[in-house]
């Protein structure tokens, strides 16, 4: 329901001084309004005996954290410019979207969260080591810990779910159920893990997986029975799988221009959120055979020019997503000591008009280099109505 943003504000942050108070969570952009942060999150913490608050800002590349008094001014921050307040005590969750027209809808629902004041310079883990969906997928020992050989997955498998939660957080206001589709997704560690952390935000989470290879979805089968989850897995290439409703669409290392069918698919299934981390990518380096000047200066150098072909192809497919609507961010998931394969491109769909600017940009590019995106072959007739192009 409508409320004053005024009047909301208060009430928001009138449950900062409510003694179950758990968390609050600032994120998305107003319209004509620019906040400092892409996410802010607020909790409670005890230090040396005094109550203070905590506040972890996040770019989308790294968090900043500081600790203040009580009297800080909140109010200012929440006014800042972000689209999403969520403020949770134990029991309740009281969630303000601003909408496009400056208009504040009002959401409450009943939740069920534990209040922890603990002051933890560790990082804090999107799912503990100790979940039982590393334990079914034979990634943690006995004692709930993460067996040394799949560290680098689980560290792997929180930044993503890190920076899920953030665009989550713009996209899923007040929505009781989640589609979710992992193409190629192997063993489904990551399958299992979005599930795991997701089903507590949402009344209802459906989850599909899908992977070529027979054995992957015999094998994700057993895990899912093991662990009670009502997901479906389908033996099929990314390309061949059959339309679906789908609110989020997860790729990681899909290979070559299997990124490609990722992408493709989900944007002709209307897919809200698209999160696809690019493998190798070979279709791409078979069309450059000259570089343009003064780029021969680099791609002389094979390493080199391996890795500055990836990036425009990666770029591409980026500003692909743009001309479609999406906004669209490029990131580094995880270091590159646990995988060479490391960026991320992250698009929600919010329907923005094309500029004339970015279409400019992307033909320039093509043109400059004399190549055609894999990706703009797929989505043809749909880059024609959205860009003329």
């Amino acid at each position: 329901m409508k409320i004053e943003l005024a009047k909301a504000v208060e009430q928001l942050f009138l449950r900062f001084n409510d003694p179950q108070f758990v968390r609050a969570v600032l994120s998305g952009r107003r319209r004509n309004m620019q906040p400092e942060f892409e996410r802010v999150d607020i909790k409670p913490v005890l230090i040396k005996d005094q109550m203070k608050f905590q506040i972890i800002s996040s770019d989308g590349k790294k968090d900043i954290t500081k600790n203040v008094d009580q009297d800080f001014d909140f109010k200012s921050l929440f006014l800042s410019g972000y689209a999403n307040l969520l403020s949770d005590t134990t029991t309740e969750s009281y969630s303000v979207r601003i909408t496009k027209k400056d208009e504040a809808l009002l959401g409450i629902s009943k939740v069920k969260l534990t209040r922890d004041l603990a002051h933890d310079r560790q990082k804090q883990r999107m799912l503990p080591e100790s979940n039982q969906v590393f334990k079914a997928l034979e990634m943690s020992d006995m004692l709930g810990r993460i067996k040394p050989s799949k560290m680098d997955k689980y560290k792997q498998t929180d930044e993503f779910l890190r920076l899920l939660s953030n665009l989550l957080d713009e996209d899923s206001a007040n929505k009781r159920e989640i589609h979710i589709v992992d193409l190629g997704c192997g063993h489904a560690y990551l399958t299992f893990a979005t599930y795991e952390y997701l089903k507590d935000r949402f009344q209802r989470v459906e989850i599909l997986g899908v992977d070529e290879r027979l054995d992957s979805k015999e094998h994700n089968e057993k895990v899912a029975a093991k662990l009670g989850v009502k997901a479906k897995f389908l033996a099929a290439k990314i390309a061949d799988t059959p339309p679906q409703k789908v609110d989020l669409t997860i790729a990681l290392h899909a290979c070559d221009t299997a990124t490609d069918d990722a992408i493709c698919w989900a944007v002709k299934n209307n897919s809200k959120i698209i999160m696809v981390a690019p493998c190798c990518m070979h279709q791409m380096q078979s069309q450059i055979k000259q570089s343009p000047e003064p780029w021969g200066l680099l791609t002389k150098y094979g390493l080199v020019r391996e890795r500055l072909i990836d990036l425009i192809t990666d770029s591409l497919r980026a500003q692909i997503l743009r001309l479609l609507g999406f906004k669209v961010d490029i990131v580094e998931f995880i270091g590159g000591e646990h995988t060479a394969r490391n960026l991320l491109i992250r698009a929600v769909k919010i329907d923005t008009e094309v500029s004339q600017v970015d279409i400019d940009r992307y033909q320039e590019l093509i043109q400059l280099w004399q190549v055609q995106p894999y990706l703009a072959r797929l989505l043809k007739s749909e880059l024609k109505a959205a860009a003329r192009i």
